[in-house]
């Protein structure tokens, strides 16, 4: 429960990443943040964080792919004040379509479609549950609120990534689809799209994997600004989505210039 007594943001998938820095930035701001992430680890490492900085953040557990868990955490958050929602859960999976049986070891291989439905279930259908779930609290209540969803420059098709950019492209057609819906509401939809994000996970993966880092090299001069985004240029755009209120329905591209299809 939030016991801040001030208006809070919700951050679906706030333990990590994007998440975790807009949770941090918000309260660094002195606005309460919500933290929510299926990871009890990383929740408790949250909670420490928010205990020795004496931050506004208060730490919930959901899946965001779970009907079942959007709701309850929605349901045990009912008599907080919630503002704004901000939906970061995701997965990014480099898989081909098909590969070919002479591809080097190390190269994308074939998607699974087990691979393909857990990419699209927490992406695609777990923006549509935590969208629903915020969107039912906000009309229940009678007062507006703002739903900013996570796409990826990747949404206009990415090479190796067709059900990770699938998803995406279907976060920005929720966007812009419930922004129309929702404005008799008073409620508004707005879609952040990063590029690549210099964080924690793609420096541990390149570090780990020389291959990986030659790729994203060459992926980095493809970029016209030749660098990849910072967490907190990521997190400048999801609070202008917060709060430029007259801001909905639109898709905030932070890819440094243009996003490349393919490396090569």
């Amino acid at each position: 429960m939030n016991d801040f007594g001030a208006p809070a943001v919700l951050v679906v998938g706030g333990t990590s990443g994007i998440g975790l820095a807009t949770v941090l930035k918000l309260a660094a701001a002195g606005r309460p943040a919500i933290a929510a992430a299926r990871d009890e680890t990383k929740l408790a490492a949250v909670a420490e964080i928010a205990r020795d900085k004496d931050l506004p953040i208060s730490c919930h557990h959901v899946d965001a792919s779970s009907a079942e868990s959007v709701d309850a955490l929605f349901r045990d958050l009912a008599d907080v004040p919630i503002l704004g929602c901000v939906n970061t859960a995701g997965r990014n999976l480099s898989r081909r379509l098909i590969a070919p049986p002479s591809a080097p070891e190390g190269d994308w291989r074939e998607h699974t479609e087990r691979e393909w439905q857990d990419v699209i279930g927490l992406c695609l259908t777990g923006t549509f549950l935590v969208g629903r779930a915020a969107a039912r609290t906000w009309a229940g209540q009678g007062r507006g609120g703002v739903l900013v969803t996570i796409a990826s420059s990747t949404w206009q098709g990415s090479w190796g990534q067709s059900a990770y950019a699938a998803a995406k492209a279907g976060v920005v057609s929720l966007t812009r689809s419930w922004a129309l819906e929702l404005a008799d509401f008073g409620i508004r939809v707005v879609c952040v799209a990063p590029g690549v994000v210099d964080g924690r996970a793609l420096r541990d993966k390149a570090a780990a994997r020389p291959a990986h880092a030659d790729y994203m090299e060459r992926l980095r001069q493809g970029i016209p600004l030749r660098r990849f985004a910072s967490e907190d240029e990521v997190v400048a755009s999801v609070l202008h989505a917060l709060d430029n209120e007259y801001l909905t329905g639109t898709v905030l591209e932070v890819h440094g210039g243009g996003f490349p299809n393919r490396i090569v």
